[in-house]
């Protein structure tokens, strides 16, 4: 076994083969007197032979094409180090192939044999290396100039910011001169409707008393038939304009922000039935209802009305209405279903218009705005409100209100 100083040269061949790197050893005039096997296998790879015995010098010198100047670099750098001009010189290359992108360094130094002295070019595979390299310089570059572009954009941001707060704050000038405009007009509406509400209300009243006391004492007794068609005429209209205007009232009546509170549909139930004079012999059949967060006055409204049309189109058919609700997130989804004439689909979204009407006056009552009614009551608590058919071939509305929750009530409490 050897022990430490210098290596056998067995080992020292060994070692020298064993390199990585491409590694010739160059006389003092350049030419190739040994080289290890990996520049032996690379030389062999790229079409030529190891180069033993010839002048690398001159190699160098007669290169051409993309790769003259790095070889003439190179050729200079061996010359320096052998006339002791410079200890190491080392060049970083690219070298690519057909097939792929790769670089190289090329380091040379020297040692002295035999008073005689001799240069060690070794080029060494750093394409890893410098491709990462690279990858990080361009990736600086892009950040750089996404950098650059986000500044640029930062400052058109503040412009624009600054000009849409001068815009919003003008806007707010002029929504608050609207906003007073508003509040002076549904004054003025208030007022309007409690005019409408005395004034207008009780000359209809004196009017159908008349007309009611006339019909009572001469219809059929002294008056022709044309004459009494005239006066029921007269009595139906009185009774119709009365209920316009109490329709009118009821929608004006609709506030935009109600007071809403915990609110059990079920238990308004009985009054409402009893207000429309329900039939006893065909109860409304009524589910377990969750709880709604609501304002009581209106959905009472809002049931009437529904609920009216159901029994006031079921003529001729049964009398079959039911009443379900089920909770979904933060809305409860009610549908109130009868068996009724039904309405055609094309009709489904035009019922909720005001004064809208799909049948003639002889064949039902009402002024075609109680779904007007509705949708408002349901829009103003942020729900909304449409109508289908069902397996019974009658209508079903269903409508969402707000479900009740302690938090709604603890808002509710607070405002």
């Amino acid at each position: 076994m050897p022990g430490h100083g210098t290596l056998p040269n067995r080992y020292a061949i060994a070692a020298f083969d064993a390199l990585s790197a491409h590694v010739a050893i160059l006389d003092s005039a350049g030419t190739v007197t040994a080289v290890n096997r990996a520049w032996a296998n690379f030389a062999q790879a790229n079409g030529g032979d190891s180069g033993l015995g010839s002048n690398y010098l001159d190699v160098c010198a007669n290169a051409d094409g993309p790769d003259q100047t790095d070889a003439l670099t190179i050729m200079t750098g061996i010359q320096d180090v052998l006339r002791e001009l410079t200890d190491v010189f080392e060049l970083e290359y690219p070298c690519h192939s057909p097939t792929e992108e790769r670089y190289f360094v090329a380091r040379v130094t020297r040692f002295e044999q035999d008073a005689e002295t001799y240069a060690v070019v070794a080029h060494e595979n750093i394409t890893r290396r410098k491709l990462a390299e690279l990858e990080v310089r361009l990736l600086n570059r892009t950040l750089e100039a996404k950098v650059q572009d986000r500044t640029r954009d930062l400052e058109a941001s503040r412009e624009e910011l600054s000009r849409r707060n001068r815009d919003l704050d003008a806007s707010r000038l002029e929504l608050s001169r609207q906003n007073r405009e508003l509040a002076a007009r549904n004054d003025e509406l208030s007022q309007f409707a409690s005019v409408a509400s005395h004034d207008l209300q009780e000359p209809l009243r004196t009017l159908s008393l008349h007309a009611d006391r006339l019909q009572a004492r001469y219809q059929g007794r002294q008056l022709d038939e044309r004459a009494d068609r005239s006066l029921s005429h007269i009595v139906s209209q009185a009774a119709r304009a009365r209920r316009l205007v109490q329709d009118i009232l009821t929608m004006a009546d609709i506030t935009a922000a109600p007071e809403t509170t915990r609110l059990d549909l079920h238990a308004l139930m009985p009054d409402i039935l009893d207000t429309l004079r329900w039939p006893k012999d065909h109860p409304v059949q009524c589910s377990a209802l969750p709880p709604v967060q609501a304002n009581p006055g209106q959905v009472r409204q809002l049931l009437t009305n529904v609920l009216g049309n159901a029994l006031k189109f079921s003529a001729g058919r049964a009398l079959i209405v039911t009443v379900s609700g089920v909770q979904e997130g933060t809305q409860v989804a009610f549908e109130v279903a009868d068996a009724g004439v039904g309405i055609a689909e094309e009709h489904a979204e035009h019922v909720f218009e005001m004064f809208r009407r799909l049948q003639n006056r002889t064949e039902s009552s009402g002024n075609g705005i109680g779904l007007a009614v509705c949708r408002k009551v349901v829009e103003r608590h942020g729900g909304r409100i449409w109508i289908t058919g069902n397996e019974r071939g009658g209508t079903s509305v269903h409508f969402t209100l707000p479900a009740w929750t302690p938090d709604a009530q603890a808002r509710t409490d607070a405002s």
